[in-house]
């Protein structure tokens, strides 16, 4: 397990890495809509729609969730994070992807997470045949989140066909698999938006 930090620069060069897996993987066939999950799944989403061929993607919405009972961090938090030394920040980091990993393997989420889909989503899922969509976020940890926005597009229209595209895979067996992924060896991402995100300047590691 290591922890790799992007810069706006490096998310930019491996959202377009995943751009080109995609479109190599998808043959020529046309997403009816690319979706992001917010937060940062949507971030992703903005600079892979840079590179990927407009040919081959319909309309671009998002989704959201909302956890019952969850608290952002703050401000307050984000800065007390990034005055401490990367090594440290790199160790928290594993530290807690190591608990998060035995917690998920066998908790359940007491409340699931409610969905958000805006109207422009809904008809294109609900009025089409059988909807091709790929969903984008920053990572895959649990699997928790993916999972439960696969299901919510699936109730909709069972038909649907739903591809996942993520930046890295965080665990060894998470509940989704992404179809496309630029790391699949448990790499860390500190993203641009990340609380401990500190611009190191430097160019992303393969």
């Amino acid at each position: 397990m290591q922890v790799t930090t992007l810069n706006q620069d490096g998310l930019n060069a491996a959202a377009a890495r995943l751009a080109s897996a995609v479109a190599e993987g998808c043959r020529g066939q046309r997403y009816d809509a690319v979706i992001g999950i917010r937060r940062g799944g949507a971030y992703v989403c903005d600079a892979f729609m840079l590179s990927f061929p407009a040919s081959l993607c319909g309309e671009r919405h998002d989704v959201t969730l909302q956890r019952p009972g969850t608290r952002r961090k703050g401000r307050l938090m984000s800065a007390i994070l990034k005055r401490l030394p990367v090594k440290v920040l790199d160790m928290m980091r594993i530290a807690e992807s190591r608990i998060l990993s035995l917690r998920s393997r066998h908790a359940k989420e007491k409340e699931p997470p409610q969905v958000g889909i805006d109207s422009g989503l809904a008809a294109i899922v609900c009025d089409t045949a059988a909807p091709r969509l790929l969903l984008i976020d920053d990572a895959i940890d649990s699997g928790h989140t993916l999972s439960e926005v696969i299901a919510t597009l699936k109730k909709m229209n069972p038909s649907a066909r739903v591809e996942t595209a993520v930046i890295t895979e965080t665990t060894e067996n998470p509940l989704v698999r992404a179809d496309y992924t630029i790391y699949r060896n448990r790499t860390l991402i500190r993203f641009p938006w990340s609380n401990d995100f500190k611009d190191t300047r430097k160019a992303p590691h393969s």
